[in-house]
């Protein structure tokens, strides 16, 4: 097995907001955990395989960005008429929102597969009724389930192996009544458990190596399916 050197700069990206950077850190954040998991013989090795069909489209992405910034930069009139229409579309609401996105990244979809329309998108950083968001339980570098609906309005984590398990009550209505969030942020299946069951199983055998667990289907954790 070939393993890379820790990631710089993505080559050909421009330095302009850290978007190469960022490419880097998004292309070390997707395959870290999945060399880990390979490493400690929870997955096959296939699921390397699973870097390059999700990231090299967003590089792909961002060396296309890259040349159009660059050709907006070059000292000619074609150039400059360019400058002036993008300038124009930025300050409308359609054209902001659009560059907006793009920079920041929350267009970005893997193809994980066919279920509900967030599956394959980063995840949004939900406010919880505790004071806590859900970032704040991805920063140990594990993937999460979380169950949104907790009576208690108290978060309430629990530990396993292979992932996190967080009952909480979200500020606004959650999007679905359950998340299975990989270590890299991106949501690997959303829905309600009691509709989507094998759904999530399918999903924790792919990701990480083991059945989902039976804790949305009684009162507590009872094992894998």
């Amino acid at each position: 097995m070939f393993i890379t050197p820790a990631f710089a700069q993505a080559p050909g990206a421009d330095p302009f907001g850290g978007q190469g950077m960022n490419l880097g850190l998004g292309d070390a954040m997707n395959l870290g955990w999945k060399l880990a998991s390979v490493i400690k013989g929870w997955t096959p090795e296939d699921l390397l395989d699973t870097y390059t069909a999700e990231r090299h489209p967003i590089a792909a992405w961002a060396l296309q960005w890259t040349r159009a910034q660059i050709a907006l930069m070059r000292p000619e009139p074609h150039a400059r008429a360019m400058g002036e229409i993008t300038r124009d579309l930025i300050e409308t609401r359609a054209g902001a929102t659009y560059f907006a996105k793009r920079i920041a990244g929350v267009w970005q979809r893997y193809d994980l597969g066919p279920g509900h329309p967030l599956i394959g998108k980063s995840a949004s950083d939900l406010a919880f009724e505790d004071g806590t968001r859900l970032g704040t339980y991805l920063q140990p570098g594990r993937a999460v389930l979380f169950h949104f609906g907790n009576p208690s309005n108290h978060t309430v984590v629990e530990e396993h192996e292979r992932f996190r398990l967080v009952r909480t009550q979200c500020v606004e209505p959650p999007p679905v009544r359950a998340l299975f969030i990989r270590p890299d942020g991106f949501i690997a299946w959303a829905g309600d458990v009691g509709e989507d069951g094998d759904g999530l199983d399918t999903a924790f055998r792919k990701w990480l190596g083991a059945g989902a667990p039976t804790i949305l289907y009684g009162a507590r954790f009872t094992g894998a399916r």
